[in-house]
């Protein structure tokens, strides 16, 4: 697929890896739609830097389904779905069944809700990748890790059907690489001697993989570990 021309719904754009993906595609010619919740100043600081035109700031809270069908309808038409927004497990903070549901609602339902979107366009060709966890590839039971597995699990399961339409649907698998603004410097430091590589994941990698993916013809319903190594610590 060439990108040049092509619009692309970002969701959680506005900062971390969804900004970065969207300096990357932008470069590549996209119009990029960035989605936000509350990073709005974050968002108009990314919009003033990306390059081309056509860009475009929309905000929706993606815990609320209502807001997640506006945010389809009101990105009108595109051709390219980046599922990047996610909320993450505090450790040590209890994983009881709101936040659970949180997990599935932001991690899991809301992609699901802009997949289905674009799979009903009458397009000649459209193209997704969805943002996972590679710890998602491996045993684990937490709630978060399962909203992952099930992205996972449906990236696989749509990838025939939408090949009937000439639509194709992937996913990346992040390892560590930017920590949450709540974990402390020490959190990393533990981390890289149990990476095989020994170091995180550079976020220009995952970009650079995701627009791979959103251009290449042939790959569809693969789940591509960008993570050091550490999913084959199993």
């Amino acid at each position: 697929m060439i990108l040049q021309g092509k619009s692309v719904l970002i969701t959680g754009a506005a900062k971390r890896i969804g900004a970065v993906i969207a300096r990357k595609l932008a470069g590549a010619g996209c119009r990029v739609i960035i989605h936000c919740h509350n990073s709005v100043s974050k968002a108009e600081e990314l919009l003033s830097t990306l390059p081309g035109d056509g860009h475009r700031i929309i905000t929706a809270d993606l815990s609320n389904e209502k807001e997640v069908h506006s945010l389809a309808e009101n990105a009108g038409g595109f051709e390219l779905l980046v599922n990047s927004a996610a909320i993450f497990h505090r450790p040590g903070s209890p994983e009881d069944a709101a936040a659970a549901g949180l997990y599935h609602q932001i991690n899991f339902t809301a992609s699901k809700i802009l997949l289905d979107h674009l799979f009903r366009q009458d397009l000649p060709e459209a193209a997704a990748v969805n943002i996972t966890d590679a710890y998602a590839l491996l045993p684990g039971n937490g709630a978060y890790y399962q909203s992952k597995k099930a992205l996972n699990e449906l990236t696989v399961s749509l990838a025939p059907v939408w090949a009937e339409k000439n639509f194709r649907i992937n996913a990346v698998a992040p390892g560590p690489m930017i920590p949450p603004p709540w974990a402390p410097d020490s959190r990393m430091e533990k981390t890289l001697p149990m990476i095989p590589l020994k170091r995180a994941v550079c976020p220009e990698d995952l970009a650079e993989t995701v627009k791979f993916l959103l251009a290449c013809d042939s790959i569809t319903g693969a789940i591509i570990p960008v993570d050091c190594g550490i999913s084959t610590k199993k």
